[in-house]
């Protein structure tokens, strides 16, 4: 390890391990005809199921310039952040022009997150986040910063209930100022990633108010805005908000990778409180700027309107069935399982306490490696900083044809566990 900087071996640890299992299915990933005996990945949020009319869409982009030969602006194509902004403003229905110098594209939105943090964040700050959350956050907030998160259990997890309210980031900012820490900002998920909820402006505004009273930036994240389910109202984006009262450090992010099902692309979208705060990131942004021809792909994608209004049609129903066709397999398997029902995103949040021998996380880590040496990855509660052992993350939005293969390999790794339960009281 003397190899290494000391900042390397600080890397968050439980980012580590999940890259470790993560790297696994990379290295042999499920395919009914080429690998079947591959591990089946319902763990990584990745949305399949409008593959065909995505690939159909983009191959039919034909966009090289000479342009594309030279290095792009370090805040991103202007022609990409007008189209951003005409987007959100028709997608969101915003009842005000956005502002292109207020935008800027990075390598996704880890890059946009790591951007973020540097800019607004001093080393050992933290920012306040509601968990289980994505746990990603905790590497993306400290690679570039080193800050950190600060994790605000959603109260009433024991019920299932997991209520997002502004008491948990007033417990939290005062647990860690007296901790000796150092509170810069809070993140908000929204729709929410694993719990599939959706905040409304009343639920938001409280968290906004207490944030401006303690002088703390907000980084709402709405990276699935698009991805509700057919049943849900229209999405209330913080853009279109009606009151925000510190604007300056209220800041707006989003991806292409889950509402488009284009995380490879790796293109994320911040629009910040003001137009400084982009100016400043710019010199880091350089580094980590997506290519000309990926900027101007994009462009063309999001200012087709009416194949963008079929997509997003498309994409909603398909993720509504698929979800209660997951649903309904899963609880099949056994009448203990509890389903947590989800309004948005790529999440089943599967409660298996029932079914644990002891409820701890050593019984949740032990239930998970079951599962996975059956060939399928999911992640646990405890990985994503549920207070409560038992909870599981499972993606539902994979191919079709792959469904019934992780349902039987999950119910498979449920009947081992209990299997070896039975062999150790024996």
């Amino acid at each position: 390890m003397d190899t290494l900087s000391i900042r390397a071996q600080g890397m968050n640890k439980n980012v580590t391990q999940i890259l470790k299992k993560f790297l696994l299915v990379q290295k042999n990933p499920y395919d009914e005809e080429s690998n079947p005996n591959g591990i089946c990945n319902c763990g990584v949020a990745e949305n399949y199921l409008c593959e065909n009319e995505l690939i159909s869409k983009l191959q039919s982009i034909q966009v090289w310039q000479k342009s594309h030969m030279y290095y792009p602006c370090s805040q991103g194509l202007l022609s990409l952040r007008k189209a951003l902004c005409d987007f959100f403003q028709k997608i969101f229905e915003l009842n005000h022009q956005l502002d292109p110098d207020r935008m800027m594209i990075s390598s996704g939105l880890s890059g946009i997150i790591s951007l973020l943090s540097y800019v607004i964040g001093d080393r050992d700050d933290v920012f306040l986040i509601s968990s289980p959350y994505y746990t990603a956050f905790d590497h993306d907030i400290s690679a570039f910063s080193n800050c950190a998160t600060y994790r605000c259990p959603l109260l009433e997890q024991d019920t299932g209930k997991f209520i997002f309210s502004v008491e948990i980031f007033k417990r939290g900012y005062d647990d860690a100022v007296a901790k000796g820490l150092r509170p810069r900002g809070i993140i908000i998920i929204n729709p929410n990633n694993p719990i599939g909820d959706i905040y409304d402006e009343q639920t938001i505004q409280p968290v906004l108010d207490f944030a401006a009273e303690k002088n703390l930036h907000v980084i709402i994240d709405e990276i699935y805005a698009l991805s509700l389910f057919e049943d849900q109202k229209p999405f209330q984006s913080m853009l279109n908000y009606s009151s925000i009262v510190d604007p300056k450090r209220t800041h707006f992010v989003w991806s292409f990778s889950k509402d488009f099902a284009l995380s490879g692309v790796r293109l994320g979208v911040a629009y910040a409180g003001s137009s400084e705060l982009c100016s400043s990131a710019n010199a880091i942004n350089f580094i980590q700027i997506p290519s000309n021809i990926v900027q101007e792909i994009a462009t063309t994608l999001i200012s087709d309107c009416q194949w963008i209004d079929s997509y997003t049609k498309l994409n909603r129903s398909r993720l509504t069935q698929q979800y209660k066709k997951f649903q309904k397999a899963i609880e099949n398997i056994d009448n203990r399982i509890y389903i947590r029902p989800a309004k948005a995103g790529f999440f089943i949040w599967a409660d298996l306490r029932l079914l644990l021998h002891d409820i701890t996380f050593e019984e949740e880590i032990r239930l998970f490696q079951s599962i996975f040496e059956h060939g399928l990855y999911l992640v646990t509660g405890s990985f994503l900083g549920c207070a409560q052992p038992g909870w599981f993350r499972i993606i539902f939005s994979i191919r079709e044809t792959w469904i019934d293969e992780a349902i039987k390999r999950f119910k498979l790794g449920l009947d081992a566990y209990q299997h070896s339960i039975v062999l150790s009281n024996a």
